[in-house]
C-alpha cells in the first residue's frame, strides 16, 4: 500500500496546468486508482493470505474461513463479486464484520475504513457503531456485540438542533471509554437515546462556522471578489448573495469579468451534476457526494446528510478558507504558496477532519487526491479552480449540444 500511495503522491508533482498534455495526464491518474478488489487483495495479504492472489476462489475461501472462525453469520452476499465484478461493500455492518473477523484493533479498524473502504470509521453517534467500538476496544466478539444490540433502543436520525443541548461524538466516545461494564453501556444508551437522533454535530458546527465566515458581510467571499475584480461595477459590497453564487465562486466557475453570472450551462438548474456525471476527468468515487448547493443548504439547516457529503464539504470549505484568508492577510491578491503554507493547509484540513471523526486526507482517495494535487502546486487555489474549469470544458460542448 505504501508504494501505491507513494506513486500517487509522486504523480501530483509531475502534472501542471501549464502542461500541453495536462488533461491526458489527469485522465491517466483517474484510471490509476485501484479498485476495491485490489485494495482488498492488499488487506488480506497483510492479514495472512498466502495463496494465489489471482485465484478468486482461494481468496473467497480465506475470507469465509475468517468469518466462520469468528462465528459471524450469515456470510456476506456477493462476496465473490467483490473480486470478479469489482463491487464494493455497500453495508457498513459488513465492514464492521470484517473488523471482527480479522481481529482488528481500533487503530487497524480506522485504517481499514480509510484505505480499503474509503469511508469514515466508527461513528459513535450511531448506537450500533458505538457498541462495535466498545466491543472491539474491549476485545469482545461479534456475537457479544449482537447480544448487546438486542438490549438497546434503535436510533433514527433527524436534524441537528443547535438551539438545544447537543451531545458531540467526542463526548460519547469519552463516556464509552469510561464505562466499566456492558450493563453500564446499555444503561447509557437507554438514558440518552434522544441524543442519538442525529450525528455529525461537530462537523455541522464546523461547516456552519466556516460558511458564516465566508458568506457574511465583508466576509471572505466578498473580500476575494473585490480583490479579484475591483473594476466590476456589479460587485456591490454588502449585498446578500445566494449559496449558489458563493459556491460557484469557491469552485472558480463564476464569470465576474464577463456578465457577473454563472458559466452558461450552469445557470438554469443551479446544479453541478451535469458537469460531474460520467466526466472522464473525475473518478466515480470523487463524483459520488461531491459537495453541491443542495447538500450545503441542507447541512446549514441541520438536516441529516451522508457522511461522505459532510466530509467532502469540510475539505472543500477549509481549503478555500485557508488560501483565501492567507491571500487577504498578505494584503494583495496572490494565492502563491510557500512550502510551509502547504504543510499548514494540509495539517489544518486534517485537524478539522479528525476533530469531526473523519479519516484524514489519503492520496488513494480520488476526491482527496484533487486537493493534495492542488496543494503541491505553487498556486494551490488557482490549480484547484483550473481543474474545476477543465471538468466544465470537457462537458461544455456536449451539454450545449443537448440543450
Amino acid at each position: 500500500m505504501v508504494q501505491y500511495t507513494e506513486e500517487l503522491n509522486n504523480i501530483q508533482c509531475e502534472i501542471s496546468p501549464e502542461d500541453d498534455n495536462y488533461t491526458e495526464k489527469l485522465i491517466a491518474v483517474v484510471k490509476s486508482f485501484r479498485d476495491f478488489d485490489e485494495a482488498l487483495d492488499a488487506f488480506i495479504a497483510r492479514k495472512g493470505f498466502e495463496g494465489d492472489v489471482e485465484n478468486v476462489d482461494e481468496k473467497v475461501e480465506f475470507i469465509k474461513h475468517k468469518f466462520q472462525t469468528a462465528s459471524i453469520s450469515p456470510l456476506p452476499r456477493n462476496l465473490k463479486k467483490w473480486f470478479t465484478e469489482k463491487k464494493r461493500i455497500e453495508k457498513r455492518k459488513i465492514m464492521f464484520q470484517f473488523c471482527f473477523a480479522f481481529e482488528l484493533d481500533l487503530q487497524e479498524c480506522e485504517e481499514f475504513f480509510r484505505t480499503v473502504c474509503l469511508q469514515r470509521g466508527f461513528d459513535c453517534h450511531y448506537i450500533e457503531e458505538a457498541i462495535y467500538y466498545y466491543a472491539i476496544s474491549n476485545g469482545l466478539s461479534y456475537t457479544k456485540a449482537q447480544e448487546m444490540l438486542e438490549k438497546v433502543p434503535k436510533d433514527i436520525k433527524g436534524k441537528v438542533d443547535f438551539k438545544a443541548e447537543v451531545l458531540f461524538t467526542e463526548s460519547v466516545i469519552k463516556e464509552i471509554n469510561r464505562l466499566k461494564s456492558e450493563a453500564e453501556l446499555i444503561r447509557f444508551f437507554r438514558e440518552n437515546c434522544e441524543q442519538f437522533g442525529y450525528n455529525n454535530a461537530t462537523a455541522y458546527k464546523y461547516i456552519m462556522e466556516i460558511w458564516q465566515r465566508i458568506e457574511k458581510k465583508n466576509g471572505l467571499a466578498e473580500k476575494e471578489k473585490t480583490m479579484l475584480f475591483p473594476q466590476n461595477t456589479n460587485c456591490e459590497p454588502g449585498k446578500k448573495r445566494s449559496v449558489w453564487d458563493i459556491y460557484l465562486q469557491i469552485l472558480g466557475l463564476y464569470d465576474f469579468d464577463d456578465d457577473n453570472s454563472p458559466l452558461f450551462v450552469l445557470a438554469a438548474d443551479r446544479t453541478l451534476k451535469p458537469i460531474l456525471k460520467n466526466n472522464e476527468l473525475l473518478h466515480p468515487l470523487a463524483e459520488d457526494s461531491f459537495p453541491d448547493r443542495q447538500g450545503l443548504e441542507a447541512i446549514l439547516r441541520g438536516e441529516h446528510k451522508s457522511n461522505e457529503l459532510v466530509r467532502k464539504t469540510i475539505i472543500l470549505l477549509v481549503f478555500y478558507k485557508y488560501w483565501t484568508s492567507l491571500a487577504i492577510k498578505r494584503g494583495k491578491y496572490s494565492f502563491q504558496a510557500k512550502h510551509e503554507d502547504t504543510e499548514r493547509c494540509h495539517a489544518e484540513i486534517n485537524r478539522y477532519l479528525a476533530d469531526a471523526g473523519y479519516p484524514t486526507l489519503y492520496a488513494g482517495n480520488p476526491y482527496d487526491w484533487i486537493f493534495l494535487f492542488a496543494m503541491q502546486d505553487e498556486y494551490p487555489m488557482e490549480t484547484f479552480r483550473y481543474f474545476m474549469r477543465e471538468l466544465y470544458v470537457i462537458k461544455e460542448e456536449e451539454l450545449i449540444a443537448n440543450k
